[in-house]
């Protein structure tokens, strides 16, 4: 009995790969192994059967560089009357993209191979070496396994929404080490300012004279009075006019405790911690920028992002702006996907099944064997959707009632959105909820701007009401 070739047990990848060497031949192949690398990438061309046309040679990373590679190819093919040319590139950070889309230019069907891939291929030789030519050999094995895939780069909206969410992230981590930074020298400056324990009815109690220590009132105080001896200096007067000057809004309470504090404060003089209160004053500089940087950006990525189909995935309670945006930057095209579990695994948040002879399968954590940041993000929206969305909240405790933990609760839920989210941008349907309190006005005005509710309504509310009328 055989099989459908479109039921291939590694899937839809392993199908094309299959489906495509069926119909060109092995004998018709030839196999161009690319180590990709910063300045100098190295190269190597074999047939189907790993017989060496073209030892290993360096080509520069730039125009005339790819030209002599498709010298040497068009060479090859002549000579041996190939009718196919298939390219395997290692995933190399950045390096690989420009060689990926040029490849595909001059029509040679490009194979994208994981390092992880590669270092299982050299891991066979039972040879601990790592060298360019160990490369070569092991990306020619792993074309030859029909491993790698055929998906080709992202470009367009998705390319630039990726770009600007990761930098987001990246600036935000920033922004938490220089905040923690700011806790370091306030500890030698005015340690109290961040709150002091004490003593109520025989129990402690954290007290802290604010709720956010980066707000306006404690970052200006901070900035211009940031140590005990200048708190003390203006007084309750003093404190209270500065308040009323700057729109501070300190409240009497807040008065009383920084005075409290200030008075019993263990830190030392004000000559002794001058550097630390210039290096104070240099963070909150820092933080200041970052705050403008990522605002600006939050800005780009909506402007950006209610022009996708991506977008479709705000009406969901539980989804912000950044969070909608990250996930489907993340998820790419959905057309390139067949169904949702394509996506999970690309994550990595797919479930580790062990199973063999009549025994029950295991199920043990996730893969972990996709991309990292979609896999991060798919965590961080589980989280969100478990806090902020009712029928999701309902899930997460039905989770947690089973023994599940809180991470694992987060990553079935998020795993949970992933299928939702992939189904309402194939079939561009919003959210439908049964509960009673969602509005989808109210939903979409607090997570992004006037004008660009006025689009996603023109193109998801306004186009649906057409399409009905006109049916």
């Amino acid at each position: 009995m055989v099989y459908s070739i479109l039921n291939h047990i590694q899937g839809k990848n392993g199908s094309r790969w299959a489906e495509f060497v069926r119909e060109t031949g092995t004998d018709n192949i030839l196999i161009l192994a690319i180590d990709a690398a910063k300045y100098t990438h190295k190269a190597m061309i074999t047939t189907f059967y790993g017989e060496i046309l073209v030892k290993p040679f360096d080509f520069d990373a730039s125009l005339s560089g790819f030209e002599s590679i498709t010298r040497s190819v068009k060479e090859n093919v002549s000579l041996h009357n190939f009718s196919e040319v298939v390219v395997g590139i290692e995933t190399t950070g950045h390096y690989y993209e420009d060689l990926v889309r040029r490849c595909q230019q001059e029509g040679y069907n490009v194979r994208t191979i994981n390092s992880a891939t590669t270092k299982q291929e050299r891991d066979t030789l039972l040879n601990w070496s790592k060298t360019d030519n160990l490369d070569l050999m092991a990306i020619v094995q792993s074309i030859i396994h029909g491993r790698g895939t055929f998906n080709e780069l992202r470009s367009g909206s998705v390319l630039h929404l990726q770009k600007l969410t990761r930098s987001r992230r990246e600036l935000v981590q920033e922004r938490s080490a220089t905040r923690n930074h700011i806790r370091v020298h306030l500890d030698h400056v005015f340690r109290e300012m961040q709150g002091k324990s004490i003593w109520k009815n025989g129990k402690r109690e954290h007290v802290k004279p604010f709720s956010d220590l980066f707000g306006k009132a404690p970052r200006y105080l901070m900035r211009h009075y940031p140590h005990p001896s200048d708190i003390l200096h203006l007084g309750e007067k003093g404190l209270r006019d500065i308040s009323i000057k700057e729109n501070l809004k300190l409240r009497d309470q807040t008065i009383q405790i920084l005075l409290e504090f200030a008075e019993n404060s263990i830190s030392q003089s004000k000559k002794l911690v001058e550097v630390d209160e210039y290096l104070l004053s240099q963070k909150l500089d820092q933080l200041a920028f970052l705050d403008r940087q990522i605002k600006l950006l939050e800005r780009k990525i909506e402007d950006l992002f209610v022009e996708t189909e991506g977008a479709v995935i705000l009406s969901v309670s539980g989804i912000g702006l950044v969070t909608g945006a990250e996930l489907y930057a993340e998820m790419g095209n959905v057309s390139d996907f067949d169904h949702a579990g394509q996506l999970i695994k690309m994550a990595g948040t797919n479930p580790i099944v062990k199973q063999s002879g009549g025994r029950n399968p295991s199920y043990y954590g996730i893969s972990k064997q996709g991309r990292r940041t979609f896999r991060n993000i798919t965590y961080q929206v589980g989280k969100s959707l478990a806090q902020n969305n009712p029928e999701m909240k309902i899930r997460y405790q039905c989770l947690r009632e089973r023994g599940k933990y809180c991470g694992q609760a987060y990553i079935a839920l998020g795993n949970r959105m992933i299928r939702l989210a992939f189904s309402m941008i194939k079939n561009q349907n919003l959210y439908r909820t049964e509960n009673q309190s969602y509005v989808l006005a109210n939903e979409i005005s607090k997570k992004i701007h006037s004008v660009n509710c006025k689009k996603f309504y023109d193109r998801y509310v306004l186009s649906d009401i057409q399409r009905q009328y006109s049916a």
